[in-house]
């Protein structure tokens, strides 16, 4: 397991201890808006998360949930921010040092880690937090009608859903740019490959 360091909030521009890169290393080209960059990534779990909802409520033929119950699906899944990030550091290997935390000033939270990891575990560390929409949309589906688990799961389900919209793009990145067998490497500078 992962030695992950909370760090409370911090400049979204903090920097962070980081390894020296090998000299073969090549740049992963990134945009300059991550978040701005990253909507359109939005758009196929937004679909998704309304199909599960428009499935389930086909399935028993009524809108079974109480919009009062709506305001606390949202806090929950933005209290799970934080552990949208741990997800991420969870799949780095034993010792590795995970830095987590949030910035305020963005409304956004962070894990940084700057070691080494295999393209194919780099895909899966990105896709980790995914867990956080499809385990309350997965919930509303196979549950019977209420209201108010309702209420509850489908906000978070589709908040979950859409946080990790700049991984999926790093995910799209990455599968385009890295070869099979590399490795991604980040820096406080941006992301490298190398084999």
């Amino acid at each position: 397991m992962p030695k992950i360091i909370w760090c409370g909030n911090k400049s979204w521009d903090t920097d962070f201890p980081e390894n020296t890169l090998p000299n073969n290393a090549k740049r992963i080209e990134r945009p300059d808006n991550i978040f701005k960059s990253s909507l359109l990534y939005g758009i196929l779990p937004l679909i998704f998360s309304y199909a599960i909802i428009c499935i389930k409520w086909f399935m028993i033929g009524e809108k079974a949930m109480n919009p009062i119950y709506v305001p606390f699906g949202i806090i929950l899944g933005l209290l799970l921010m934080p552990v949208h990030e741990v997800l991420h550091g969870v799949c780095y290997k034993k010792g590795q040092k995970v830095y987590i935390g949030i910035c305020l000033k963005k409304f956004a939270a962070f894990a940084v880690c700057h070691e080494p990891i295999s393209k194919r575990r780099f895909v899966i560390m990105s896709l980790m937090p995914m867990l956080l929409g499809i385990i309350p949309l997965a919930i509303f589906l196979l549950s019977p009608p209420n209201a108010f688990l309702s209420g509850i799961c489908i906000p978070m389900g589709i908040i979950g859903m859409l946080s990790p919209m700049p991984d999926y793009m790093d995910v799209h990145i990455i599968c385009k740019q890295v070869p099979k067998g590399a490795f991604v490497h980040t820096q406080n500078d941006g992301f490298y490959w190398y084999k």
